[in-house]
Protein backbone atom coordinates (compact mmCIF):
# COMPACT_ATOMS: atom_id res chain seq x y z
CA UNK A 1 0.00 0.00 0.00
CA UNK A 2 1.60 3.04 -1.12
CA UNK A 3 2.05 6.39 1.34
CA UNK A 4 0.39 8.67 -1.47
CA UNK A 5 -2.93 5.89 -1.00
CA UNK A 6 -2.96 6.23 2.53
CA UNK A 7 -2.83 9.53 2.82
CA UNK A 8 -5.61 10.20 0.43
CA UNK A 9 -7.91 7.50 2.00
CA UNK A 10 -7.42 9.05 5.70
CA UNK A 11 -7.80 12.39 3.62
CA UNK A 12 -11.23 11.11 2.53
CA UNK A 13 -12.33 9.85 5.94
CA UNK A 14 -11.72 13.11 7.28
CA UNK A 15 -14.24 14.66 5.22
CA UNK A 16 -16.55 12.55 5.42
CA UNK A 17 -16.67 12.89 8.97
CA UNK A 18 -16.74 16.07 9.36
CA UNK A 19 -19.86 16.23 6.61
CA UNK A 20 -21.80 13.37 8.54
CA UNK A 21 -20.86 15.73 11.64
CA UNK A 22 -22.63 18.86 10.16
CA UNK A 23 -25.52 16.88 8.85
CA UNK A 24 -25.81 15.35 12.05
CA UNK A 25 -25.70 18.97 13.95
CA UNK A 26 -28.99 19.83 16.10
CA UNK A 27 -30.12 23.04 16.60
CA UNK A 28 -31.67 22.80 20.81
CA UNK A 29 -34.70 24.24 21.28
CA UNK A 30 -36.08 24.26 24.84
CA UNK A 31 -39.85 24.03 25.56
CA UNK A 32 -41.22 25.02 28.82
CA UNK A 33 -43.84 22.97 30.03
CA UNK A 34 -46.85 24.09 32.30
CA UNK A 35 -48.61 20.92 32.79
CA UNK A 36 -48.37 17.27 31.44
CA UNK A 37 -52.06 17.14 30.27
CA UNK A 38 -53.42 15.53 26.58
CA UNK A 39 -52.30 19.18 24.90
CA UNK A 40 -48.53 18.23 24.93
CA UNK A 41 -49.45 14.56 23.32
CA UNK A 42 -48.04 16.18 20.02
CA UNK A 43 -44.30 17.26 21.11
CA UNK A 44 -44.57 13.49 22.65
CA UNK A 45 -45.42 12.25 19.65
CA UNK A 46 -42.84 14.17 17.70
CA UNK A 47 -40.01 12.84 19.66
CA UNK A 48 -41.01 9.29 19.72
CA UNK A 49 -41.68 9.27 16.21
CA UNK A 50 -38.27 11.30 15.31
CA UNK A 51 -39.80 14.28 13.41
CA UNK A 52 -38.28 17.10 15.30
CA UNK A 53 -34.84 14.71 14.79
CA UNK A 54 -35.88 14.94 10.90
CA UNK A 55 -35.38 19.02 11.11
CA UNK A 56 -32.24 18.60 13.03
CA UNK A 57 -33.60 19.98 16.13
CA UNK A 58 -32.87 18.58 19.23
CA UNK A 59 -36.02 19.29 21.78
CA UNK A 60 -35.41 19.68 25.55
CA UNK A 61 -38.36 20.24 28.15
CA UNK A 62 -38.51 21.91 31.00
CA UNK A 63 -41.14 21.38 33.46
CA UNK A 64 -42.56 24.33 35.63
CA UNK A 65 -46.19 24.39 38.08
CA UNK A 66 -48.42 26.26 36.11
CA UNK A 67 -48.31 28.58 33.03
CA UNK A 68 -47.56 32.01 34.47
CA UNK A 69 -43.77 30.11 35.67
CA UNK A 70 -43.36 28.90 32.29
CA UNK A 71 -44.71 32.09 30.56
CA UNK A 72 -41.72 33.41 32.86
CA UNK A 73 -39.38 31.50 30.99
CA UNK A 74 -40.13 32.26 27.89
CA UNK A 75 -40.15 35.98 28.73
CA UNK A 76 -36.77 35.80 29.94
CA UNK A 77 -35.04 33.79 27.46
CA UNK A 78 -34.00 31.12 29.09
CA UNK A 79 -36.60 28.86 26.80
CA UNK A 80 -37.73 29.29 23.50
CA UNK A 81 -41.02 28.47 23.20
CA UNK A 82 -43.91 27.38 25.65
CA UNK A 83 -46.24 24.75 26.10
CA UNK A 84 -48.90 26.99 27.35
CA UNK A 85 -52.23 28.79 27.34
CA UNK A 86 -51.98 30.97 24.00
CA UNK A 87 -53.54 33.83 26.44
CA UNK A 88 -50.24 34.37 27.76
CA UNK A 89 -49.16 35.29 23.88
CA UNK A 90 -51.47 38.26 24.60
CA UNK A 91 -50.70 39.59 27.81
CA UNK A 92 -47.14 39.30 26.39
CA UNK A 93 -48.18 41.30 23.58
CA UNK A 94 -49.40 43.61 26.07
CA UNK A 95 -46.70 44.08 27.97
CA UNK A 96 -44.77 44.96 24.82
CA UNK A 97 -42.71 41.58 24.45
CA UNK A 98 -44.49 40.30 21.30
CA UNK A 99 -45.89 37.12 22.15
CA UNK A 100 -47.31 34.45 19.20
CA UNK A 101 -48.87 31.54 18.97
CA UNK A 102 -46.43 29.68 16.52
CA UNK A 103 -48.64 26.10 16.65
CA UNK A 104 -52.12 25.58 18.41
CA UNK A 105 -51.96 22.13 20.46
CA UNK A 106 -55.23 22.26 21.57
CA UNK A 107 -58.85 23.01 20.38
CA UNK A 108 -60.88 22.71 23.43
CA UNK A 109 -60.12 23.71 26.75
CA UNK A 110 -59.79 20.73 28.50
CA UNK A 111 -60.16 21.57 32.31
CA UNK A 112 -62.88 20.81 34.59
CA UNK A 113 -64.19 22.26 38.30
CA UNK A 114 -63.69 19.07 40.56
CA UNK A 115 -64.95 18.44 44.43
CA UNK A 116 -64.89 15.76 46.69
CA UNK A 117 -68.64 13.76 45.89
CA UNK A 118 -69.05 14.32 49.36
CA UNK A 119 -69.47 18.16 48.84
CA UNK A 120 -72.67 19.59 49.41
CA UNK A 121 -71.96 22.24 46.26
CA UNK A 122 -73.46 21.61 43.29
CA UNK A 123 -72.74 25.15 41.08
CA UNK A 124 -70.15 27.55 41.05
CA UNK A 125 -72.19 29.94 43.50
CA UNK A 126 -72.49 27.22 46.14
CA UNK A 127 -68.40 27.37 46.72
CA UNK A 128 -69.13 31.11 47.55
CA UNK A 129 -66.87 32.05 51.00
CA UNK A 130 -64.72 28.98 50.42
CA UNK A 131 -61.13 28.11 48.83
CA UNK A 132 -60.62 27.15 44.87
CA UNK A 133 -57.88 25.40 43.81
CA UNK A 134 -55.83 26.94 40.13
CA UNK A 135 -52.59 25.49 39.01
CA UNK A 136 -51.36 29.03 39.39
CA UNK A 137 -52.05 33.00 39.30
CA UNK A 138 -52.23 34.39 36.16
CA UNK A 139 -52.81 30.95 34.54
CA UNK A 140 -55.31 29.85 32.50
CA UNK A 141 -57.36 28.15 35.14
CA UNK A 142 -57.40 32.01 37.06
CA UNK A 143 -58.42 33.16 33.92
CA UNK A 144 -61.35 30.80 33.66
CA UNK A 145 -62.57 30.72 36.91
CA UNK A 146 -62.31 34.29 37.14
CA UNK A 147 -64.76 34.71 33.89
CA UNK A 148 -67.35 32.05 35.25
CA UNK A 149 -67.42 33.44 38.59
CA UNK A 150 -68.21 37.05 37.32
CA UNK A 151 -71.01 35.17 34.77
CA UNK A 152 -72.34 33.92 37.80
CA UNK A 153 -72.35 36.96 39.44
CA UNK A 154 -69.72 36.12 42.07
CA UNK A 155 -66.92 38.60 42.88
CA UNK A 156 -63.45 36.51 42.59
CA UNK A 157 -61.40 38.83 44.98
CA UNK A 158 -64.53 39.28 47.67
CA UNK A 159 -66.24 35.86 47.25
CA UNK A 160 -63.94 33.16 47.09
CA UNK A 161 -60.16 33.00 47.62
CA UNK A 162 -58.37 31.47 44.86
CA UNK A 163 -55.24 29.59 45.52
CA UNK A 164 -52.53 28.50 43.34
CA UNK A 165 -51.62 24.56 43.65
CA UNK A 166 -50.48 23.52 40.85
CA UNK A 167 -51.44 20.58 38.74
CA UNK A 168 -52.09 17.01 38.23
CA UNK A 169 -51.17 14.96 41.60
CA UNK A 170 -51.07 18.12 43.87
CA UNK A 171 -54.39 19.31 42.97
CA UNK A 172 -55.86 15.98 43.08
CA UNK A 173 -54.46 15.61 47.05
CA UNK A 174 -55.54 19.09 47.98
CA UNK A 175 -59.30 18.53 46.78
CA UNK A 176 -59.07 14.54 48.97
CA UNK A 177 -57.43 16.51 52.05
CA UNK A 178 -59.98 19.35 52.18
CA UNK A 179 -57.05 21.85 51.54
CA UNK A 180 -59.41 23.29 48.74
CA UNK A 181 -63.10 23.26 47.95
CA UNK A 182 -62.56 22.29 44.69
CA UNK A 183 -60.27 22.59 42.15
CA UNK A 184 -58.99 22.79 38.85
CA UNK A 185 -58.10 19.30 37.11
CA UNK A 186 -57.63 19.06 33.48
CA UNK A 187 -57.34 15.80 30.70
CA UNK A 188 -56.55 13.03 31.77
CA UNK A 189 -56.55 13.97 35.39
CA UNK A 190 -60.29 14.57 35.48
CA UNK A 191 -60.97 11.38 33.75
CA UNK A 192 -58.73 9.79 36.23
CA UNK A 193 -60.57 11.54 39.17
CA UNK A 194 -63.98 10.55 38.00
CA UNK A 195 -62.80 6.80 36.88
CA UNK A 196 -62.64 6.63 41.13
CA UNK A 197 -65.95 5.40 41.90
CA UNK A 198 -67.83 7.90 44.37
CA UNK A 199 -64.72 9.84 45.25
CA UNK A 200 -64.90 12.98 42.92
CA UNK A 201 -67.51 14.58 40.95
CA UNK A 202 -67.29 17.97 38.56
CA UNK A 203 -68.88 21.10 39.91
CA UNK A 204 -68.46 23.03 36.22
CA UNK A 205 -66.65 21.64 32.90
CA UNK A 206 -64.90 23.70 30.48
CA UNK A 207 -63.60 20.71 28.25
CA UNK A 208 -66.72 21.67 25.48
CA UNK A 209 -65.80 25.24 25.34
CA UNK A 210 -64.04 25.93 22.00
CA UNK A 211 -61.04 27.56 22.85
CA UNK A 212 -57.07 27.73 22.28
CA UNK A 213 -56.09 25.81 25.96
CA UNK A 214 -52.92 25.18 24.70
CA UNK A 215 -50.47 26.35 22.25
CA UNK A 216 -47.02 26.31 21.40
CA UNK A 217 -46.09 30.09 22.37
CA UNK A 218 -42.61 31.92 20.84
CA UNK A 219 -41.96 35.68 21.16
CA UNK A 220 -42.06 38.03 17.96
CA UNK A 221 -38.02 38.55 17.77
CA UNK A 222 -36.96 35.01 18.21
CA UNK A 223 -38.74 33.99 15.10
CA UNK A 224 -37.19 36.80 13.39
CA UNK A 225 -33.92 36.04 14.05
CA UNK A 226 -34.36 32.38 13.96
CA UNK A 227 -37.12 31.81 11.20
CA UNK A 228 -35.56 28.49 9.94
CA UNK A 229 -35.74 27.07 13.30
CA UNK A 230 -39.18 28.58 14.13
CA UNK A 231 -40.67 26.84 10.66
CA UNK A 232 -38.85 23.40 11.57
CA UNK A 233 -40.07 23.32 14.62
CA UNK A 234 -44.04 23.85 13.52
CA UNK A 235 -43.53 21.16 10.82
CA UNK A 236 -42.61 18.27 13.14
CA UNK A 237 -45.61 19.31 15.43
CA UNK A 238 -48.03 19.79 12.11
CA UNK A 239 -46.91 16.64 11.77
CA UNK A 240 -47.48 15.02 14.81
CA UNK A 241 -51.13 16.37 15.09
CA UNK A 242 -51.61 14.39 11.51
CA UNK A 243 -50.40 11.74 13.46
CA UNK A 244 -52.98 11.89 16.03
CA UNK A 245 -55.23 11.50 13.46
CA UNK A 246 -54.10 8.88 11.26
CA UNK A 247 -51.95 6.65 13.14
CA UNK A 248 -53.65 5.26 16.83
CA UNK A 249 -50.91 2.60 17.43
CA UNK A 250 -48.26 5.46 17.81
CA UNK A 251 -50.72 7.70 19.64
CA UNK A 252 -51.38 4.70 22.60
CA UNK A 253 -47.50 4.50 22.40
CA UNK A 254 -47.21 8.28 23.47
CA UNK A 255 -50.19 7.70 25.68
CA UNK A 256 -48.23 5.07 27.78
CA UNK A 257 -45.08 7.23 28.44
CA UNK A 258 -46.78 10.36 29.20
CA UNK A 259 -48.97 8.29 32.01
CA UNK A 260 -47.67 4.99 32.38
CA UNK A 261 -49.05 5.06 36.09
CA UNK A 262 -52.96 5.92 34.59
CA UNK A 263 -55.59 2.67 34.33
CA UNK A 264 -54.85 1.26 30.84
CA UNK A 265 -58.75 1.73 29.75
CA UNK A 266 -58.55 5.79 30.80
CA UNK A 267 -55.73 5.52 28.09
CA UNK A 268 -58.04 4.21 25.73
CA UNK A 269 -60.32 6.81 26.38
CA UNK A 270 -57.73 9.56 25.66
CA UNK A 271 -56.68 8.07 22.59
CA UNK A 272 -60.42 8.26 21.62
CA UNK A 273 -60.69 12.31 22.46
CA UNK A 274 -57.41 12.80 21.44
CA UNK A 275 -58.36 14.16 17.68
CA UNK A 276 -61.39 15.84 18.88
CA UNK A 277 -59.61 17.60 21.00
CA UNK A 278 -56.13 18.62 19.67
CA UNK A 279 -55.52 20.96 16.36
CA UNK A 280 -55.63 19.43 13.19
CA UNK A 281 -53.87 21.77 11.47
CA UNK A 282 -51.53 23.89 14.06
CA UNK A 283 -54.27 27.05 13.86
CA UNK A 284 -56.38 28.57 15.91
CA UNK A 285 -59.86 28.88 15.50
CA UNK A 286 -60.69 32.72 15.21
CA UNK A 287 -64.06 31.63 17.49
CA UNK A 288 -62.25 30.52 20.30
CA UNK A 289 -60.02 32.84 20.13
CA UNK A 290 -62.85 35.66 20.81
CA UNK A 291 -63.73 33.97 23.80
CA UNK A 292 -60.49 34.11 25.07
CA UNK A 293 -60.31 37.60 25.05
CA UNK A 294 -63.57 38.17 26.92
CA UNK A 295 -61.98 36.03 29.53
CA UNK A 296 -59.02 37.99 29.39
CA UNK A 297 -60.55 41.21 30.33
CA UNK A 298 -62.56 39.81 33.28
CA UNK A 299 -58.98 38.76 34.39
CA UNK A 300 -57.28 41.69 33.35
CA UNK A 301 -59.93 44.91 32.64
CA UNK A 302 -56.62 47.08 31.60
CA UNK A 303 -54.98 44.23 29.00
CA UNK A 304 -54.33 45.82 25.85
CA UNK A 305 -56.54 43.81 23.26
CA UNK A 306 -54.40 41.67 20.46
CA UNK A 307 -55.79 40.75 16.74
CA UNK A 308 -56.14 37.27 15.60
CA UNK A 309 -53.45 38.13 12.92
CA UNK A 310 -51.17 39.87 15.80
CA UNK A 311 -51.38 36.29 16.97
CA UNK A 312 -51.03 33.39 14.70
CA UNK A 313 -48.23 32.87 12.27
CA UNK A 314 -49.60 31.20 9.38
CA UNK A 315 -46.92 32.29 7.63
CA UNK A 316 -44.37 30.00 9.59
CA UNK A 317 -46.95 27.23 9.64
CA UNK A 318 -46.98 24.46 7.22
CA UNK A 319 -49.39 25.16 3.89
CA UNK A 320 -52.11 23.08 3.33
Amino acid sequence: MSKIWLRRCLLGLTILAGATDLACAQTLVRLASAQNSIGSLPIVLAQREGLFAAENLKIEIVDFRGGGPAVQALASGSVEACICAADHAVRLRGRGQGGLVLVALTEFHGYGLVALASSPAKTLKDLAGKRIGITAAGSLTDNTLRYFLEEAGMNADRDVEITGVGTGGPMRAAIETGAVAAGMLTTPDVQAALGDPGKFKVIQDYRDLQYPALGLLVLEKWTKGNEATAKALARAVVKAEGLVRSSRPAVEAALADMYPALDPKLRVVLADEAPHLLSANGRMDPKGYALMQRMLKVSDPALVPASYEQISVPALLPQP
